[in-house]
């Protein structure tokens, strides 16, 4: 028992438990005694507590937290709107129950994907979903650091696979976004600069959003991207003499209608009264408005400028670690999704046809040689144009070899050609018992 009775009157309570320190204390009265038991015990065991916290008040603990404050305002804003469906569904289940029924989750995603959303009125798509189990899982992350749950058991759940994107941007797109950068409208002057800086510079269109006026170095001819996607680096890249002028004419747009504002291209806040009225620029509201004005086709989007940069440098001949610098692609395989170069460029042509000539022709040139059962010295001779031994071979140069393709005949396997008879080796005797 954990409390008795000492024979002078008071009374003990003492408690040993695993992961815990050992409790000894004497008290007065047995009702104090038998309270200070009930809040030993009540205690979790090895450091863990029972994880009968449900998930929505365990996202309330974890948004008031210093790890998600710290966490950059577009992945907060992010991981706060996709959340709301999950605990919709599944925000009053504790987190134990969640743990070991994770049909639960996998009911919450077969739901999603048939919804329909209320912003477009389409089905949500797949990232749309995925984005939604993310945010559950950046919860049982922290929950699992506050050593609320042992481990992160979202991480086993399958999620909704991301749609692969192939799209690229035609010339006529391009033409006509280098045309909108003169167009009347300031609006889509602006969307049409952001649009052909993605595909010259071949950034990430928050890199691009978030640049500030700042980290362009005008002499040399470059510009920092600061915290990055990989692993919150800072990337410089090179700016062409095109780019410059384009950014040039945006500064003295950006000096008209945004006098003040550190980025390179600005949104203003929704809020008249907000602490910082200057945003980074709203590319989502570009690409409505150069779909507006019909200078991009349906389907295009944002992304597809870099994928275009991308593919276009591989079929120009550009080496992947050349293009991983510029665009902050760290290795082969992030560089080959954005792949969709055509087999058919000028450069792939001529190359194939290089390999024609240099490989194909010279694989033919010896075969030929072995059929007239020339010597490798007698080949060596032959592919420098020096004379050649007469003994075996009957021609004396490359050409007389090359030529010898007419003379050669190789026996047809169809027809009336006389068949060799099938001879079977003879079987093994067997050894005599």
């Amino acid at each position: 028992m954990p409390v008795f009775q000492l024979p002078s009157g008071s009374w003990r309570v003492q408690i040993r438990r695993k992961g815990l320190p050992h409790f000894d204390k004497v008290f007065e009265t047995e009702n104090e005694a038998r309270m200070v038991e009930a809040e030993q015990l009540s205690l979790p065991a090895q450091g863990f507590q029972p994880a009968e916290i449900t998930l929505r008040d365990l996202w309330e603990k974890y948004a008031a937290s210093s790890d998600f404050r710290t966490k950059a305002l577009t992945t907060q804003t992010t991981e706060s709107g996709r959340i709301k469906p999950v605990l919709r569904h599944l925000g009053d289940y504790a987190l134990k129950h969640l743990e070991n029924a994770p049909g639960l989750i996998y009911e919450f995603i077969d739901l999603r994907e048939r919804a329909v959303s209320h912003r477009t009125g389409k089905p949500l798509s797949s990232t749309s979903r995925r984005l939604e189990i993310a945010a559950l899982s950046s919860v049982v992350i922290w929950a699992k650091k506050r050593r609320y749950v042992k481990e992160n058991f979202v991480r086993t759940i399958s999620r909704p696979g991301q749609a692969k994107r192939t799209r690229r941007v035609p010339p006529i797109e391009i033409a006509k976004i280098q045309a909108g950068m003169h167009h009347e409208d300031p609006v889509v002057r602006q969307a049409s600069r952001f649009m052909y800086l993605m595909r010259w510079v071949g950034c990430r269109a928050g890199e691009l959003s978030r640049l500030m006026w700042s980290n362009v170095n005008w002499p040399s001819g470059d510009a920092m991207f600061t915290n990055t996607k990989y692993k919150a680096e800072n990337r410089r890249v090179h700016l062409t003499p095109s780019v410059l002028e384009v950014l040039r004419t945006q500064q003295d747009y950006s000096l008209e209608f945004f006098p003040g504002s550190p980025y390179v291209f600005t949104s203003l806040a929704r809020a008249l009264d907000a602490p910082e009225p200057f945003r980074p620029f709203n590319y989502s509201g570009a690409v409505k408005t150069l779909l507006a004005f019909d200078i991009v086709a349906a389907g295009f989007h944002t992304h597809a400028m870099r994928r275009e940069f991308i593919s276009r440098a591989i079929e120009e001949g550009m080496t992947y670690a050349r293009i991983g610098k510029q665009t902050g692609q760290r290795s082969i395989a992030s560089v080959q999704i954005y792949d969709q170069g055509d087999v058919l460029a000028k450069t792939q042509r001529a190359a194939i046809d290089e390999h024609t000539t240099s490989v194909i022709t010279s694989d033919v040139f010896l075969g030929f040689a072995q059929i007239l059962g020339m010597t490798p010295s007698q080949l060596r001779a032959a592919q420098s144009g020096q004379p050649v031994s007469k003994e075996p071979a009957m021609f004396t140069t490359n050409a007389d070899i090359m030529a010898s393709r007419r003379s050669v005949q190789i026996a047809p396997t169809t027809g009336t050609q006389a068949k060799r008879p099938l001879v079977r080796p003879p079987r093994a005797r067997r050894k005599a018992e």
